[in-house]
């Protein structure tokens, strides 16, 4: 294993603050420097603004002295071996690093970032239950939902249960949030040095296909869980080669052969994503929908909302969806002094800012024409009727449109992507068999008000009158 200077120096200068509480100064790494390169006290001085003299009668001894008793082991530290020395030191600390890390593998601690807390968490059994299946018996696993419906919430209550009910197949787990859409190299370069800290440090190899591999060998070695949270952000809508590096990092992560799973949460299921899926590969889609009427009644219980018909009314309207209720919940008590029966005489519908500022980003940067199309028709048609809009009722509006020409399959196609997106309801007749679609009420109440513009930005879509 070779170590560079700097990789030594800043090693060893921890070292010595341990020992004296005070880092090497300018002086001392400049001896530490010239001993490391074999020069001699003139060489030092011509390149320091330090003299001869004082580095080697003023500095030297002392610093010497100083590593002696920090890494010589029992023997002295001179100018000639103080370069061994400073190595052995390095090396004995990459090896610790390397087996402390094992011992994270194999006691399947937790890796990473740290997990939200999930000390407060109400329902989701069944999706526990089906999840501690799915992980143990898939590759990749993505669970998608709308903005606030508790994805990153449910997938830390997963692995707190996994390591702390003695439910824990995996030699090491991992979580890290990538909402800041790190490129795909420096992704893998962190899971890396979490999964094998020792090839991380000696023999990385420089491409990023190569890295991969290494990574499929740890994971072919150790079973380990990964969680990526908010994974929709590794795709940016404007960086097409980002987009497709990931495409070809999750196709080997789910093809190659591995006892290795990797979970993510999403707001949308990524085309990249669905089409693995399509094909046939070990790779799962689950959906998460609101909370159940009971848990989402024990929630606003516990915010001092008693009245369990206005509760069940809200959850409703919310769709069980815990970030909007708890938004709903702070509204109701700083405007109706926590009463929910003011609320519904005077009733609203509040769209969260976190919902909001999902909105304003698919209306902004994600959704097409046809999409935009839809949904505002959708919106148009419940404004006086709650019911739903048949699939040949929205195909016949979209025919009569003279400002737009798609076919029958794109719609079929939009129709799919915005169910798969949280922005549509879909439900059938049981006796005619007939396809509906609705809007939840918080979606219909954005698209009416277009509170930045972003509804209508091109001239083939309807004007939609705003509601309150």
């Amino acid at each position: 294993m070779t170590v560079a200077f700097d990789e030594a120096l800043t090693i060893v200068n921890q070292l010595v603050f341990d020992k004296r509480a005070k880092y090497l100064n300018e002086p001392e790494v400049t001896v530490l420097k010239g001993a490391w390169n074999n020069w001699d006290y003139d060489q030092m001085a011509k390149h320091s603004r330090f003299s001869i003299n004082y580095l080697q009668r003023g500095v030297a001894s002392k610093l010497f002295d100083v590593l002696t008793k920090t890494i010589g082991n029992g023997e002295r530290i001179t100018k000639r071996n103080v370069r061994f020395f400073l190595e052995q030191a390095a090396k004995n600390y990459f090896t610790k690093s390397a087996l402390t890390a094992e011992h994270n593998l194999s006691s399947g601690r937790l890796l990473g970032g740290q997990l939200p807390d999930v000390s407060i968490f109400y329902g989701r059994t069944h999706e526990l239950m089906l999840l501690k299946q799915l992980v143990n018996t898939t590759r990749c696993l993505t669970i998608v939902g709308a903005s606030g419906i508790g994805k990153t919430m449910l997938a830390a209550k997963l692995i707190q249960e996994l390591t702390t009910k003695r439910q824990l197949n995996f030699d090491c787990i991992i979580w890290k949030s990538v909402a800041h859409s790190p490129i795909l190299n420096d992704l893998v370069d962190e899971l890396l040095e979490l999964v094998c800290p020792s090839e991380y440090n000696s023999n990385l190899p420089e491409y990023t296909q190569a890295k991969i591999t290494l990574l499929l060998k740890q994971l072919q070695t150790y079973r380990c869980l990964i969680v990526l949270d908010e994974a929709e952000a590794l795709f940016p809508i404007n960086n097409v080669s980002q987009r497709l590096d990931y495409r070809l990092f999750f196709r080997r992560l789910v093809e190659e052969k591995h006892e290795s799973c990797l979970l993510l949460t999403s707001k949308i299921l990524l085309n990249e994503l669905n089409d693995l899926i399509l094909s046939k590969r070990p790779l799962f889609f689950f959906k998460l929908e609101g909370l159940d009427p009971e848990s989402a009644l024990q929630f606003l219980q516990s915010k001092g909302f008693t009245d369990k018909e206005h509760c069940l009314s809200l959850i409703k309207t919310y769709r069980g969806n815990p970030s909007e209720l708890e938004a709903l919940v702070e509204k109701v008590n700083y405007y109706f002094a926590g009463s929910t029966q003011k609320f519904l005489e005077n009733e609203t519908t509040f769209v969260s800012s976190k919902l909001e500022s999902t909105l304003n980003h698919l209306f902004s940067q994600v959704l097409t024409d046809i999409e935009r199309i839809i949904l505002i028709y959708l919106a148009q048609k419940m404004v006086s009727n709650s019911k739903g809009v048949s699939f040949l009722s929205i195909l016949d509006n979209l025919k009569k449109n003279r400002k737009t020409s798609f076919s029958t399959s794109e719609l079929v196609k939009a129709l799919e992507k915005l169910e798969m997106q949280s922005l549509i309801e879909s439900t059938k007749d049981p006796n005619t068999k007939e396809i509906s679609f609705t809007l939840q009420p918080v979606i219909k109440k954005y698209i009416t008000t277009d509170p930045l513009g972003l509804v209508h930005m091109t001239d083939v879509l309807p004007k939609l009158a705003k509601i309150s």
